[in-house]
């Protein structure tokens, strides 16, 4: 699929986001955006860099979300950011050797037992051709034998064809995440000037959104409830490519953030980034790996690093915390309200970046002053508002 021409005013207000600072090019660390160095990224001279080289296996956010009658259950995932940014067309496709996957635990063991693989072929007139397929039980963790719920292509609506009740959805879609990142660059990594939440209004209103004019490529099925076999379910997305004669890790995501937020260069080298994302979630909490450390370090020393004057948690508060945040899956009663706000699966508005900032910094930073104000959802499948 080509990438849509920055000949729009949307698109303009994209281009203009890519700023100058502090001389040197950084990555967009959004919910899970280039959240780890193997991902790769290109460099856009002295800029904001939105773009990566292997974007195709990027993660940038997962959804679990019911629908209104709640009867049927969404998920959603979106890879690839800032697809239309200028860059090489070809960068802003699905990969044609990645699997991505949203993995669904049903036992609460944050093992999956059911899993939908998206596949995608060679782009042409029609976008890329594309196949969903449902895999369950230990299926599910081999991925060796399943069944084809879906297929379509990605132009057009990208909504394809559907076996039984399900609907699937695969294409670009304007990415639905808000959140202030130069703020986040400026307070928290000490590159530019800008402050968290304190940018200038705009017309009278404050949204420090970043991500408002950005597009991402998507993924979308949504059942029935009573099609995926459990109440209490935990949620992660992944991607793995094809190469050298097998399949490799690449990303993984469940909770927003989690790895963006917690595997910082002030708690731990950046290759931990890299294992989180090899690391299966019912792994993630294991004495022998850094990652429960990493989240009580941050923890006990955020308020401090941010120079807030606030008090940072206690050790036995910032455990109890890191066994709550990991594993790293998205946790939902299936047939609810989703609320990410309150850690009950995550709609596409639910300000997650809020409620983490109060969790992290111990009550003591509430908002980004980022909202979905900037963001057009859908009333109706796939949901994710139409591309900027």
């Amino acid at each position: 699929m080509q990438r849509p021409s920055l000949r729009t005013g949307g698109l303009l207000a994209a281009a203009a986001l890519i700023l100058a600072i502090g001389g040197a090019p950084l990555l967009v660390s959004g919910a899970d955006h280039l959240d780890a160095p193997a991902l790769g990224h290109t460099s856009s001279g002295s800029s904001v860099d939105l773009m990566s080289t292997h974007g195709d296996r990027d993660i940038n956010d997962v959804y679990v979300f019911n629908n209104t009658a709640r009867t049927r259950t969404v998920f959603a995932m979106t890879t690839n950011p800032a697809v239309n940014v200028p860059t090489v067309d070809d960068m802003a496709n699905f990969g044609t050797n990645v699997r991505y996957v949203i993995n669904v635990d049903r036992t609460g063991d944050a093992v999956q037992d059911l899993a939908f693989v998206w596949r995608f072929g060679d782009a042409g007139a029609n976008g890329q051709p594309y196949s969903v397929t449902r895999y369950t039980g230990a299926n599910a963790r081999n991925l060796a034998h399943g069944v084809q719920v879906g297929s379509g292509w990605t132009g057009g609506t990208g909504i394809g064809s559907a076996k039984g009740e399900a609907k699937v959805f695969a294409g670009v879609r304007a990415d639905p995440f808000f959140f202030d990142l130069l703020g986040f660059l400026g307070t928290v990594l000490g590159v530019g000037n800008a402050q968290l939440g304190g940018c200038p209004p705009v017309n009278g209103v404050v949204n420090c959104d970043f991500f408002a004019p950005l597009n991402t490529n998507a993924m979308v099925i949504e059942v029935p409830n009573d099609s995926i076999g459990g109440t209490n379910i935990g949620v992660w997305g992944a991607t793995s490519y094809w190469a050298d004669g097998s399949w490799h890790k690449a990303d993984q995501m469940g909770r927003p953030a989690i790895n963006t937020v917690f595997n910082t260069k002030y708690v731990t080298a950046a290759a931990n980034k890299n294992l989180f994302n090899e690391t299966a979630p019912s792994q993630q909490n294991s004495p022998s790996l850094p990652f429960h450390g990493n989240v009580v370090a941050t923890l006990q020393n955020i308020n401090a690093i941010l120079k807030d004057g606030c008090a940072d948690y206690d050790a036995t508060t910032a455990n109890a915390i890191a066994n709550f945040l990991l594993p790293d899956v998205l946790t939902y009663q299936v047939g609810s309200k989703a609320d990410g706000t309150a850690f009950n699966g995550r709609a596409l508005s639910d300000d997650v970046i809020d409620a983490e900032l109060g969790v992290t910094t111990n009550g003591c930073v509430t908002s980004d002053n980022s909202d979905a104000s900037g963001h057009t959802y859908l009333p109706s499948f796939p949901y994710l508002g139409v591309p900027n």
